[in-house]
């Protein structure tokens, strides 16, 4: 899959993305986005609170973290990887603007009255990712029987079926998360024992330890006596 761009404000001429989302540190500042040393260069550069050079940059380092926090630009990423996976898997360039407009209301929750709750691009692309077999095999079932559908035409028969599983997704979602709860409970029951364990070990050496001493000091007090 093709790198994810997105032009830096600070060095990227017109027609020109340089940042490469999957591989570079950037900042998203007022609606821009830089890369994490030219961001620092700018505000060196336009100082208007004259910050030192290290305070621009613990500032830069706050940003890093906050960019990946923002909804808008999780989602307009998420929807890029969406857009680029589904590129490679029907071996296209571009897609329909009825695509687009469908996807616009899945993500919104307006697509129709039976599917009302929002649909996120990663939510879709993990389905997508999950039934590419399953899709495949519809296809080829609807070749052997004759039923020969148009590439433009597969694309949204398949994504009518990824909606129709949507709900499933949603079981199995709960379900890892469920899972990965009671694992997470599970590890932390058994570092507790192991602390414990741990600690009564260090415990009985400590006391053995006690021991040792008190008899090494009985012996010179001995000595000393006769």
């Amino acid at each position: 899959m093709k790198d994810i761009l997105r032009k830096c404000t600070y060095c990227d001429s017109k027609g020109i993305k340089s940042i490469k989302i999957g591989r570079d540190k950037f900042i998203y500042y007022n609606n821009k986005y830089y890369h994490y040393d030219c961001f620092i260069d700018y505000k060196i550069k336009n100082n208007e609170y004259n910050l030192s050079q290290e305070q621009i940059i613990n500032i830069a380092n706050e940003m890093v973290l906050k960019t990946k926090t923002i909804k808008s630009v999780k989602d307009s990423i998420n929807k890029d990887r969406l857009i680029y996976w589904l590129y490679d898997y029907y071996n296209v360039s571009t897609f329909s603007n009825l695509f687009f407009q469908k996807l616009t209301k899945i993500n919104n929750g307006t697509y129709s009255d039976k599917l009302i709750v929002p649909i996120s691009c990663y939510d879709l692309l993990q389905i997508y990712k999950k039934m590419k077999s399953y899709l495949n095999k519809v296809n080829s079932n609807n070749e052997r029987n004759g039923k020969n559908i148009s590439l433009t035409n597969r694309i949204h028969y398949d994504l009518a079926i990824i909606l129709n599983n949507y709900d499933e997704y949603i079981k199995w979602k709960q379900k890892q998360k469920t899972e990965n709860v009671e694992k997470i409970k599970l590890q932390e029951e058994i570092k507790s024992k192991k602390d414990i364990c741990i600690n009564n070990i260090t415990s009985i050496k400590k006391n053995q330890n006690q021991n040792n001493n008190k008899e090494i000091n009985i012996a010179e007090i001995l000595d000393e006596v006769f």
